[in-house]
Order: C-alpha cells, then structure tokens, then sequence
C-alpha cells in the first residue's frame, strides 16, 4: 500500500489512472480500478511501484523525449458532416425528389400545425401517382417520395417534407415525430413537433402537407421515430419505421476514453509482465507527457529493464451516445534519446494507426536504451509511448459519453 500511495504520489493527479500488468501466456490484462483507486476489481493485481533509481531514469528519458504528431487519420465510413453513409443517401435521394417535383420556398415563416388555424388550399390536386390505388382509409403514402425508412432532419438543406397520402382534411391538424419509449423507461421522450410551410402556400390539404422541423433543435439524440399527423377531425395517422437526425455540431476532442473500451497487447518479457504498463485518460496533470505534447485523449506507456516487443491496442468507440463517430484520430509519438554516455536508442517496428469496424487500432514502437557506462553500469531500458487524440462529432447540445465528466 506505500508503494501504491507514492505512485499515486508521484503522478500528482485527480485523474484516472489505470495500472496494466499483463502475462503474455495467459493473456489477462489486470487493471487497477478507477473509484475509489484503493479498491482493486476482483482477481486484479496491481504492479509495484518502480525501483527509485529506474523511476528517476525513466522520468529522465521522457522529460527529454521529442513528441512526434502523425498524420491526422479521417474516418472513411463517415460523411464529412459526420453522417453514416446509409443516413447520407437517404437525404439526396429525398432531396432529388423535391428538387424534381418542385419545393416550397425555404425562406417562407412557418406556422405551428398544433397551435394555429388555417384553412388548407383545396383546390391543389393530389400528387399521387395514378398507379397508386385508390384510398379506403387515411393513409400516407410518401414522404419526400419515400415510403419508408424516412429520415427527418432540422439540417437547413434537408428540412423540407412533402407527406402525401389521404384524407389528411381541408383543416390543418397537428404534425409530429414520435420517439419510442420502452414500457420501463422512467422518462418518456417527448414527441418532435414539425411546422407547416406558410398558409399562402397552401401546406395542408386533403392529400398533401408540406412540414419542416424547428431549425433551433438541439439537445435530442438520433431516434428511431413514427410520423404522426392528428388531423383535425381526430384521426391518427401513421407512419413507422422513419429516423430522426439531429443537426451535428463541430468536431470536439473526445477528453476521456473508459478503460473498458480499450484492449492492451499483453506485453511481457519472457514469462513475466513487463515492470510498467500504464493507461492514463483524462491525461491532465498526469506526469507522464513531455513538455511539448499536446492534450490528449489517452496515453499508453510501457517500459522495462528487458526488451518487450511490440504489438497492436485496440479501441473500441462503438459504445459512444447514439449519433456519436469518430470523427478522425491522430497519434502523438515519443521520440526517445538516450543517457549521456549511452548508444544513441535503438528502435523496433513502426507506429501505425488502422481503422476497424469499432474503431481504431495502434501498433506500437519499441525504443531500446543501453548504458554500459553511467549512470549506473549495465542499466537498461526499454520503452515504448504515444498519445491519442480522438475527435468525435455528434448531435448538437448533446455528449459523446454517458456519463461526461
């Protein structure tokens, strides 16, 4: 527990850091809880607190190491606004259809289709195709040309939307999207109201209505949701199956990354762990960077007397709030310059930063110091550490993580 107390001590911080001491033939990576740090997850063994003479050393060589950024790595399986690819092409299909068949101009005020009274353009005719059958009960057919998997937006450029189907009535009603709340959810989420265009326009009719979201939206995640129009008759029409996306923001440097979405290459030498493998996130005050490194999502430090190897950490960011991707990532690398009097270090493999369908995946370097002079004859060291910063965007007045510190 001393030991433990001056590691504690030594980094001089209120933030989270996670010990890692792996064995490479079991393949286990152990993990000092974070709340409270003096109680350990069942089965977890904390490594002990390195030698004073070999902490000084290594404090040395990284107090004097150069940080290296490598290229910024943008994420291929999003938009550049940040959207999935599926989400994407569901927006231009919808905007082919209304630049085809003619909108309503984005500049006319809107008006609140649950508070205001108008009376709806009875003269336009249905633009219903003649292939369609005719209509027995109050239907929608379409919105935007789509009959399903709808995808709603506030975005400027996409929150137009023609809903055609039957006997909406010649009195507007009311409009809105409908988030699904499970039976057990102790706050149901509240529904989405949508405002039609301007009355001189003509927004609502036995056959059509043109709506649009409330550009101001913010703080609502991506929903699975059903558009419903009450008419003014009181009949409820629906259509299931439709998506809700919110405007994003700007990408935003992801501060934290949980232990739990990280896997460790289980480094060791021989049959044992290596002396010092370290996770550290937030990265603030953590005693661990070089005085030019920039702030960083995580940090990964490995060392040891012996050579480790190298080998690949992965993260997974699937767990991120709903509507939330990487963004792009980049890696911060430690460029390592030996003792006075000790061979200039050695360096094994390469760094390395590869997409996976998660998230990401690092391999990292291996940088080998020996000294057969001063400070101490035959003291050597290996050491390997980077730095990730994860850029993350998502819907606006929303967090990427649960639980946001």
């Amino acid at each position: 527990m001393r030991n433990f107390r001056r590691l504690l001590w030594y980094f001089n911080a209120p933030c989270l850091v996670f010990l890692f001491s792996a064995a490479r033939s079991a393949g286990i990576v152990n993990i000092v809880a974070p709340e409270p740090l003096q109680t350990l997850w069942p089965g977890a063994q904390h490594s002990p607190a390195l030698p004073d003479d070999y902490q000084r050393q290594w404090s040395r060589l990284v107090k004097n190491a150069k940080v290296k950024s490598g290229p910024k790595l943008t994420n291929p399986a999003i938009s550049s606004d940040g959207l999935a690819p599926g989400v994407d092409s569901a927006l231009r299909e919808q905007r082919d259809y209304l630049e085809a068949h003619g909108t309503v101009s984005p500049t006319q005020a809107p008006v609140n289709a649950s508070n205001r009274e108008l009376i709806g353009d009875t003269s336009r005719k249905p633009r219903s195709s003649s292939a369609d059958p005719p209509c027995r009960e109050p239907i929608i057919r379409s919105v935007n040309g789509k009959t399903n998997a709808v995808v709603f937006t506030p975005t400027a450029a996409d929150n137009i939307y023609r809903i055609e189907g039957c006997f909406f009535g010649d009195a507007p009603g009311i409009v809105q999207l409908e988030v699904y709340s499970a039976p057990h959810q102790p706050n149901p989420i509240q529904p989405i109201p949508m405002q039609l265009d301007s009355p001189s326009t003509g927004a609502w009719s036995e056959h059509e209505i043109t709506a649009r979201l409330d550009t101001e939206l913010k703080g609502i995640p991506d929903y699975a949701v059903t558009l419903v129009i009450s008419s003014a008759k009181h009949r409820r029409i629906e259509l299931r199956g439709c998506r809700f996306v919110s405007a994003r923001g700007h990408p935003q440097l992801l501060n934290m990354i949980p232990s739990e979405w990280v896997s460790l290459y289980p480094s060791g030498v021989g049959s044992r762990s290596i002396r010092q493998l370290e996770y550290v996130s937030p990265t603030e005050a953590s005693g661990t960077s070089a005085k030019d490194a920039r702030p960083s999502s995580a940090l990964v430090v490995r060392s040891d007397p012996g050579q480790f190897g190298v080998g690949r950490d992965s993260y997974d960011f699937s767990h991120l709030n709903p509507g939330w991707v990487v963004q792009s990532v980049q890696l911060q690398t430690y460029n390592f310059s030996c003792l006075e009097g000790a061979p200039s270090a050695q360096s094994l493999g390469s760094w390395e930063a590869e997409w996976t369908p998660l998230g990401v995946r690092i391999t990292f370097q291996e940088s080998v110091c020996s000294s057969p002079l001063s400070p101490r004859p035959g003291f050597n060291m290996s050491l390997s550490q980077y730095a990730i910063e994860v850029w993350v965007v998502g819907p606006v007045g929303t967090q990427p993580l649960a639980l946001a510190r």
